[in-house]
């Protein structure tokens, strides 16, 4: 009886993070071809890429590497690593080449491609991406934290491309996301959330990560694998495919006659197929080409005869040592049959006719005709029971030991030679990538000479990636230890690497619960956002700046009712008005709300609701900014900075559009702001782009070796001299440029742990201290001279 159990087939659910209206949703790409589909065989493909930089042609770049690793997956041979690295690299050629054709362009990437293929699972990721895979056992998180920005996709360097593979059962899940979630949340939350993620809850856990994110749109895509049972009308309806459902060839059995004749099929649809190739057979019948069996058969049973009548030399020999009567007895066999007459041809026996055989046939009114014809059909021969051989004697028993010896002895003679020179092959490839370090540090002594830094900085970089290469091949040897010693101290003295010492002591610890993110000084006041209590606190620190006087806790938190009724909302910015002329008397901490409400805050007046007009018409409003008594304030919804000029008892004017009508600024995912004259926009992909009277203008920051890290805040002195201070929370670093992008030098902690978690920065230049916001602590340190 045939069972009726439903068939399980396995499936991806996917559900992506970010609203496909956002322009930037497209950076993630979803390939998950359907039964019928060529590309099925390969299974789902999903690629992940966070731009870092912006350009006009950012989205074309995103597409166009989409499309290439696209192609490459779908088409090239070889194990599924190998070619998502292959797609990988590929993509990476694709941004370099318009990087080169385009210098004005500088766009990099982070690029993560994930392909569940036959139950497996795997990634491949080069630059700033993040993967979290969860089972039943356990959580892991890929890459590791400092694997994820070694290297970026679009930089004349090849990216280092890490991978992770992983055998998925049913209710595995997994979540890719650009590495911005690791700052707007943590690992454990996110983790968290998705070992608590089945096919049932998608979407709660969707909303929960959102939250997580602030809010902020950011790239992420949840899958959960499982299996399900087919429903009936699927298992049964369903016609099957061309190459799968055509009637089956018939062959002759020896020894046996068939009763139905050919062309007739032995299975329909809906019947038992105990035959149906399997899953991965029925794939792989959608790109190879149908060939005859019988073709499939002879051509290798001529290659296997081909192969058996060539025995080696030294097989023979052993035979013939092992059997020494196997000669003569094959001599004596050679004598009787040329002394006999050559056999007569056998005569072909005819085939009896048979008959059709009918899936219902019609009931007989008269059953002699049928009896009889039944009667007259050939009774197959019963067929001998099966008897097991006898065993092995004399010299057929010795030449089976003999091959038991051999067979093992072979095949390790064979893998160690493989060993051999594999390692042979690894030692010499290590060999040369040790002198190419080596020529590169000539390199370097050269560029010195002309004191060209960039150019040294340069061939640093590639013969330290030279030495990691050489490495995996032939470990560490007492060469390459004293390359890389060299590397270290001549990198130390053209990166300008400069310690802290002032760090030891904190003007204020923070507790494990706060989320510190904007600070904004004042002579001796001191404000700090809190975006974990949603609160704005003030401190007042002592003339030398060592420690602090005053802590007046909270002057304004999300849910507060300022006078005027208006209701503050969640809290996105901080920024300090000097006094303005004919205007505003008072120096006051201006304060933006995520409802595009601007608050003021003095010490005389306390909390007031700042009357804009046109408020309504804002969108999302992510940053404000003060100069020369002009409040900007940047849409995120409208990509425009509005700029109000004071008028009235407020700015009672309409605001003027700051870009110009051909420039279309992209704020998506805006995290700082500054204004000095000209406005200076940080992304949240490390890209500092700067802009004068509404048009951009050409600027880059100078590449160094390990730039790529995560950064969160810039601080800048406002005379056209001044620099740039960025904070690098990944390296725990302040890299400190010039206006022009050139590199100057970098600030580093010579304590340990003070600069981790990297949040603010804030340059008072009346003094030269740099403040530094870090997650657990507020530092004041003089700037080095």
């Amino acid at each position: 009886m045939a069972s009726t159990a439903s068939p399980v087939q396995s499936r991806v659910h996917s559900a992506q993070l970010m609203d496909h209206r956002n322009p930037r949703a497209a950076h993630l790409e979803a390939f998950e071809p359907g039964w019928g589909d060529e590309r099925a065989a390969r299974g789902n493909l999903y690629i992940l890429i966070e731009l870092i930089g912006s350009s006009p042609v950012g989205s074309h770049a995103v597409r166009e590497m989409q499309a290439t690793a696209e192609l490459t997956y779908y088409s090239a041979g070889g194990p599924v690593s190998q070619v998502l690295k292959q797609a990988i690299t590929d993509a990476h050629e694709v941004l370099r080449n318009m990087n080169r054709n385009s210098p004005d362009i500088d766009l990099q990437a982070g690029i993560i491609c994930a392909a569940v293929v036959q139950g497996h699972l795997v990634i491949a990721s080069a630059g700033p991406t993040v993967a979290f895979i969860a089972t039943d056992q356990r959580l892991d998180q890929f890459p590791l934290d400092e694997e994820r920005f070694s290297s970026n996709v679009g930089g004349e360097t090849e990216p280092n491309i890490h991978t992770y593979r992983h055998v998925l059962n049913s209710g595995d899940a997994l979540f890719l996301g650009e590495s911005e979630w690791i700052l707007q949340s943590d690992v454990r939350t996110i983790g968290g959330a998705v070992v608590s993620t089945t096919v049932s809850n998608m979407q709660e856990m969707v909303l929960h990560l959102q939250e997580q994110g602030e809010n902020v749109p950011l790239l992420g895509l949840l899958l959960v694998y499982a299996d399900e049972e087919q429903g009936e009308e699927e298992a049964v309806g369903t016609p099957l495919p061309t190459a799968v459902g055509a009637a089956p060839p018939v062959h002759s059995v020896p020894g046996e006659t068939r009763a139905t004749p050919i062309g007739t099929s032995g299975n329909r649809v809906g019947d038992p197929s105990p035959d149906l190739p399997s899953a991965a057979t029925m794939q792989h019948q959608l790109t190879v080409p149908i060939r005859p069996p019988e073709n499939v058969r002879n051509r290798w049973r001529k290659r296997a005869f081909r192969l058996l009548d060539r025995p080696s030399k030294w097989f023979s020999s052993l035979l013939q040592g092992l059997l020494p009567e196997r000669k003569e007895r094959q001599s004596e066999q050679t004598q009787q049959t040329g002394t006999e007459g050559p056999a007569p041809p056998s005569q072909p026996t005819p085939l009896e006719p048979v008959e059709p055989v009918q899936q219902a046939p019609p009931q007989q009114i008269s059953e002699g005709p049928a009896v009889a014809r039944t009667e007259e059909r050939v009774q197959l021969p019963a067929l001998p029971g099966y008897a097991p051989p006898a065993p092995s004697k004399g010299n057929r028993r010795r030449l089976i030991v003999a091959i038991a010896i051999l067979i093992p002895l072979l095949t390790s003679a064979v893998v160690g030679a493989a060993f051999l020179r594999e390692g042979s092959i690894n030692q010499e490839e290590g060999l040369q990538l040790v002198e190419l370090a080596d020529g590169k540090l000539l390199e370097v002594q050269q560029a010195l000479a002309v004191e060209d830094k960039a150019t040294a900085r340069a061939s640093l970089s590639e013969a330290q990636r030279y030495l990691d290469e050489a490495i995996v091949l032939i470990g560490v040897t007492d060469r390459i230890q004293e390359l890389s010693e060299v590397i270290a101290t001549e990198l130390q003295d053209l990166l300008q690497v400069r310690a802290l010492y002032s760090l030891d002591v904190p003007l204020l610890e923070y507790a494990a619960d706060a989320e510190p993110q904007r600070i904004v000084v004042s002579n001796q006041d001191i404000y700090v956002l809190d975006s974990g209590h949603q609160a704005i606190f003030h401190y007042r620190a002592n003339p030398e700046r060592t420690l602090l006087e005053e802590e007046n806790g909270a002057i304004l938190k999300e849910g507060d009712i300022v006078p005027g009724g208006v209701t503050v909302g969640r809290l996105v910015d901080i920024a300090w008005q000097p006094r303005i002329s004919g205007f505003e008397d008072k120096a006051s901490l201006l304060i933006l709300d995520r409802n595009n409400n601007v608050f003021r805050y003095n010490r005389l007046d306390g909390a007031t609701h700042l009357v804009l007009r046109e408020q309504s018409s804002l969108g999302s409003v992510g940053q404000l900014g003060i100069y020369n008594g002009r409040l900007y304030l940047a849409d995120e919804r409208s990509d425009q900075i509005f700029r109000y000029s004071p008028a009235g008892l407020a700015y009672d004017d309409p605001p003027n559009e700051w870009f110009d009508e051909q420039v279309r600024g992209d704020l998506a995912g805006l995290i700082a702001m500054g204004i000095d004259g000209d406005i200076w926009l940080l992304s949240e992909d490390g890209t500092l782009i700067r802009f004068r009277e509404g048009q951009q203008l050409p600027f880059s920051l100078e590449r160094i070796p390990g730039l790529g890290g995560l950064l969160v805040d810039f601080a800048m002195a406002e005379h056209a001299d001044g620099m740039l201070f960025l904070a690098d929370a990944t390296d725990e670093r302040i890299l400190v440029y010039d206006k022009e992008g050139r590199y100057i030098q970098q600030f580093v902690d010579a304590e340990d742990m003070a600069l981790a978690g990297l949040r603010g920065l804030f340059l008072d230049e009346v003094t030269d201290i740099l403040y530094i916001l870090t997650k657990s602590g507020l530092y004041a340190h003089p700037l080095p001279r």
